[in-house]
């Protein structure tokens, strides 16, 4: 498992042991003995694999540099304490928000197993599910992932028609279908990738002269008479930069302050791009809510750059 798994984790146990508390001091040892082990309190925090030495100062070291921690240490330059800052803090209570809402938990596996299936599946072949145990996203927000949940996401994409699922006495094997290969290679996610997408021409110029011309149904279109018209018509907005916007803004909304309704309302409009932001009016007009929220935010969170990348990332695309 990855380093960024465990930093997770550790957030999530030291958050447990401070009580959210900015100065209360912890032992790293004893954090990676709860991360270890695992407190089993609803929260299935416990990885299979132990944590060496190696990998706790790798662990503590990447949360220092994020800034979510502050360290003492030793001469050697090992931490043997820890506390966590604010933006931690922050960091550790969305990470709990994100690992108890069901509906993130269940978007993370329509998003993953797909890709995973077409990874381990031998060409034209399929592969068994129960080696999902042993990949990094089988961690979601520092918990783990259920059976239960694995199960259900399975066939839900087999509802949709991107995996093939063949069960039996509690094991079961996947394989992508066509459209789920198509998936795999996308850069979308998969509410993006099956959302409807409109015809995606960039621009069309049409120039006539006493002439009005309609052939067939035109759903959408837009018409003119007279003489010397001339019309420039966009229709839909690039899929792969509505991505990328997304996962910009995505990226961004943990660094600002935000209060907690704030922080929701951001998220919800966050999707509602995501679902709704190939359609050039709807786009620019939740693009304007979201700078309503986000640009007050962005000087007092140190986030000013990269709010205005985004904001004009976002009129650009919608424009």
């Amino acid at each position: 498992m990855t380093t960024e798994r465990y930093a997770e984790q550790f957030l999530l146990h030291a958050l447990d042991k401070s009580g959210g508390s900015l100065n209360e001091f912890l032992n790293p040892d004893s954090i990676m003995g709860a991360v270890q082990h695992g407190d089993r309190n609803g929260q299935r925090r416990h990885p299979i694999v132990i944590v060496d030495k190696q990998e706790k100062d790798a662990i503590v070291s990447l949360l220092v540099a994020r800034e979510y921690v502050s360290a003492l240490t030793k001469a050697n330059g090992s931490a043997y304490l820890v506390k966590l800052t604010g933006n931690g803090l922050k960091h550790a209570r969305e990470l709990l928000r994100r690992s108890q809402s069901k509906i993130e938990r269940e978007t993370h596996l329509h998003n993953v197993l797909v890709r995973w299936a077409y990874e381990h599946a031998p060409a034209g072949g399929s592969a068994s599910l129960q080696l999902f145990a042993g990949d990094e996203h089988w961690w979601f927000a520092g918990t783990e992932v259920t059976w239960d949940e694995v199960f259900a996401a399975a066939h839900f994409l087999e509802a949709e028609g991107l995996l093939r699922v063949d069960q039996a006495n509690g094991f079961a094997r996947v394989q992508p279908t066509p459209l789920g290969t198509k998936f795999a290679h996308s850069k979308q996610t998969l509410r993006t990738f099956m959302m409807p997408q409109p015809p995606q021409v960039s621009e069309v110029t049409n120039n006539y002269t006493n002439s009005t011309v309609v052939n067939g149904n035109a759903p959408g279109s837009n018409f003119a008479t007279g003489e010397d018209i001339t019309q420039a018509i966009n229709h839909g907005v690039d899929a792969d930069a509505l991505t990328s916007l997304v996962a910009q803004l995505r990226g961004i909304a943990p660094t600002l302050e935000l209060a907690q309704e704030d922080a929701e309302d951001l998220s919800e409009e966050i999707d509602a791009l995501e679902g709704e932001g190939s359609e050039p009016a709807r786009g620019r007009r939740i693009m304007r809510r979201i700078a309503r929220i986000i640009v007050p935010a962005a000087v007092g969170a140190g986030s000013d750059a990269a709010v205005q990348a985004a904001i004009a990332a976002g009129t650009g695309l919608f424009s």
